[in-house]
């Protein structure tokens, strides 16, 4: 349905929320190719590809975030909805990209630059779809309905997460017979195909509510106008320095992955769908947990928290070994939510005309940030493993200094 100026009754607020989270579901349950980084790396790391190189999925990735910017300033409001369709449309498309090169003949060369390039395109898609995403949950539901449906997806969503990570666990690891390696692979991308379908015809039965447009300008001015506006908050620049340093710690995932070949004596291969559903098990449980504390306490103290996962996480490895090594997965995927929890701070922090502007400036940590996990790989393959996890740690400190320690003054919205 059209963007209109509707109003949003308790009915409307439940439904838009309740699609919302089965859109989640239904992405969650694609995590293992979704969330490009663990499985991409494995597969490379398979075909022969150094840690630099196995990490580059995830950096081509972080790169595509740079475009929710210009979708901010070429698409007005009455075209949210749309974009978000659009893009689940597209992602279906791509998965296709991949099991071409995958069930088909190829050299491992093509197969590593291809799966290297749908990082990209996914990187563009989905940042795409969970900006415009959040904007018309916000659009279509209170703030209390906000506030349920995100409990509701991101509680159950990685609940989804881990079934198809489980799933991914059978394949990759060769227990399903008559799927080999590389086809076990493809199969993943096969089955997230008909879950992105089905998050787009989903969405065809989302309502949005009244939303304000900013006046016409030139790219600059936009460009200049919303730089401008949002080095003016504090808040927002403190948020975006933490997220920043939250993305590099992130940025250290791929390698906990390349790493079990060491801390357990197994392939990574082998190991990417048992990781990915303790990955996604324990971000289930924060979830539901991170959710009670931005009801009780606020939005800042849940983002805060979800920089202290990621941190915890990447320190894991200098205190474990064998398979209790495999929990720092978990530490990192309940840190993962910070995805959310720093969106949700900015939207909370905003006004209604520059949400989607605040939300895309925010969106250029992901670009900003995508030298990382390549920096994870080369601190790897020049000092070790704990040259990469040392730095992540660091940079987890600073971010919680930041958003512990200061308390920056916000301004009047204009």
């Amino acid at each position: 349905m059209s963007a209109a100026a509707v109003r949003i009754d308790p009915a409307l607020d439940r439904r838009n929320g309740n699609i919302f989270a089965l859109v989640q579901l239904l992405t969650y349950f694609s995590a293992p190719v979704i969330y490009v980084g663990v499985v991409q790396a494995a597969f490379c790391d398979k075909l022969g590809a150094s840690a630099t190189i196995a990490n580059l999925p995830t950096s081509t990735y972080l790169l595509g975030a740079v475009f929710p910017l210009f979708c901010a300033y070429l698409f007005p409001a009455r075209l949210d909805l749309k974009l978000v369709k659009l893009g689940y449309v597209i992602i279906a498309a791509t998965m296709l990209l991949v099991c071409a090169v995958v069930f088909f003949p190829a050299p491992a060369g093509l197969r590593i630059a291809v799966v290297i390039g749908q990082g990209l395109l996914l990187g563009i898609l989905n940042s795409v779809v969970n900006l415009y995403g959040l904007k018309c949950l916000a659009r279509g539901t209170t703030e209390t309905g906000r506030a349920r449906s995100l409990k509701l997806a991101f509680g159950f969503g990685p609940i989804a997460a881990v079934l198809g990570s489980l799933t991914a666990q059978m394949l990759l690891a060769g227990k399903i017979s008559g799927v080999a390696y590389p086809y076990n692979f493809g199969v993943l991308y096969l089955l997230a195909l008909p879950c992105m379908a089905l998050c787009a015809v989903a969405m065809k039965g989302f309502v949005l509510g009244e939303a304000v447009d900013e006046p016409a300008q030139s790219f600059v001015d936009f460009l200049s106008r919303s730089a401008r506006s949002y080095l003016s908050d504090g808040r927002l620049v403190i948020a975006w320095i933490a997220y920043l340093l939250w993305y590099c710690t992130l940025g250290g995932l791929t390698n906990l992955s390349l790493y079990t070949r060491e801390a357990v004596g197994r392939s990574p291969l082998e190991l990417a769908g048992l990781t990915m559903a303790l990955r996604f098990g324990c971000k289930a449980v924060a979830g539901f947990g991170l959710g009670s504390v931005a009801a009780g306490f606020g939005t800042r103290p849940a983002m805060a928290l979800t920089v202290v996962f990621v941190g915890l996480g990447l320190a894991w490895p200098f205190v474990s070994s064998g398979y209790s090594y495999l929990f720092a997965f978990g530490l990192m995927g309940a840190g993962e939510l910070g995805g959310v929890y720093f969106v949700n701070y900015v939207i909370s922090v905003s006004n209604a005309a520059q949400t989607t502007r605040n939300i895309a400036l925010l969106s250029l940590v992901g670009p900003a940030s995508s030298f990382a996990p390549a920096l994870h790989g080369y601190l790897t393959d020049r000092f070790g493993f704990s040259a990469s996890f040392g730095f992540g740690v660091a940079c987890a400190t600073a971010a919680m200094i930041l958003l512990f320690v200061t308390r920056p003054q916000g301004r009047s919205a204009g």
